[in-house]
């Protein structure tokens, strides 16, 4: 495990350099260090690496060069939309303080002097290395608290606003779909007689199950013991199938293995003029239809008929 504020001494770093002299020396002092160098010898070469997907983090730049300078290269790189954006260097002879600050505002993150002093490079390249992984935390950080918002924790399936956002979203679109409401048969005695970790370890196991035998289903936790399933473009009959597959997957585990408990099913087909709250209401029904038919049928399909 790395400690939290270091990076591997091997991260890759581009240099723009038209001077062929700077260019190895640069490199071959940067490699010495432990990075991977990548090299361009003029600013377009230097614009087509870091518009790549897999741009090195950090670039440094020399000012003049043909096709492209430093500095509108940073202006160009600055200017477009990106989640990690690379730390760049300005590395020239433009020493006077209207250059630094032509430089800085282009959007360069440092700017050194030339000749200049490699301890101080290293320690300006140490300080880029943190302000690189400083980033990728805030971008995994807001990655996990996005998904935390939309997720159940318990079972990593969407939450009730998500799943319902998605349903709006398929009728938004008027895209076929099939609808889906899933329950636990015995939720409430398991949360009873068992424990609140065996019920939800019960409704995991139909999202696992689900989530295996339905992988292109839009699963979400409805309530306590209950999911949501959407399936694009799919008919009733076909999920039925995978619905009845998920079952006696459930109920086929080796001896000596935890079963799952069983579970129901409503199924109806999304109308084009039913309404999202309609098409609910004849899932849940059809929910109710399957449990009050327990032991002749599981899976519950009410035809929800509108115009086609």
């Amino acid at each position: 495990m790395r400690h939290p504020m270091t990076l591997p001494s091997n991260i890759r770093i581009l240099i723009a350099e038209d001077d062929f002299a700077s260019r190895i020396l640069l490199q071959a002092i940067l490699e010495k260090w432990g990075y991977e160098v990548v090299v361009a010898n003029d600013g377009a070469a230097a614009w087509r690496i870091l518009d790549s997907d897999n741009a090195p983090p950090i670039a440094v730049l020399d000012w003049m060069m043909p096709e492209l300078s430093g500095v509108e290269l940073c202006s160009r790189i600055r200017s477009r939309p990106q989640d990690l954006a690379p730390y760049l260097v300005m590395l020239t002879a433009k020493g006077e303080t209207t250059d630094v600050c032509e430089g800085l505002d282009s959007g360069a993150d440092d700017y050194l002097v030339k000749p200049f002093d490699f301890a101080e490079l290293s320690a300006r390249l140490r300080v880029a290395k943190r302000a690189i992984l400083l980033q990728r935390d805030l971008i995994e950080s807001k990655k996990a608290t996005h998904y935390q918002a939309l997720h159940d924790v318990s079972t990593g399936a969407l939450n009730r606003g998500a799943a319902l956002g998605k349903l709006s979203e398929v009728f938004a679109s008027g895209q076929f779909a099939t609808v889906g409401l899933f329950a636990i048969d015995d939720h409430k005695r398991i949360l009873r007689d068992e424990s609140a970790e065996a019920a939800e370890a019960a409704v995991r196991d139909l999202v696992h199950a689900l989530r295996a035998h339905s992988p292109t289903a839009v699963i979400g936790r409805y309530c306590a013991d209950e999911l949501l399933c959407v399936w694009p473009d799919l008919d009733v009959e076909s999920v039925a199938q995978q619905v009845a597959a998920a079952r006696r997957a459930a109920s086929d585990r080796p001896k000596g293995s935890s079963k799952s408990p069983t579970f129901s099913c409503g199924l109806t087909p999304c109308a084009k003029a039913a309404s999202m709250e309609l098409v609910l209401c004849y899932a849940d029904t059809a929910l109710y239809a399957a449990r009050v038919l327990e032991g002749t049928t599981e899976v519950f399909n009410l035809e929800l008929y509108g115009e086609q």
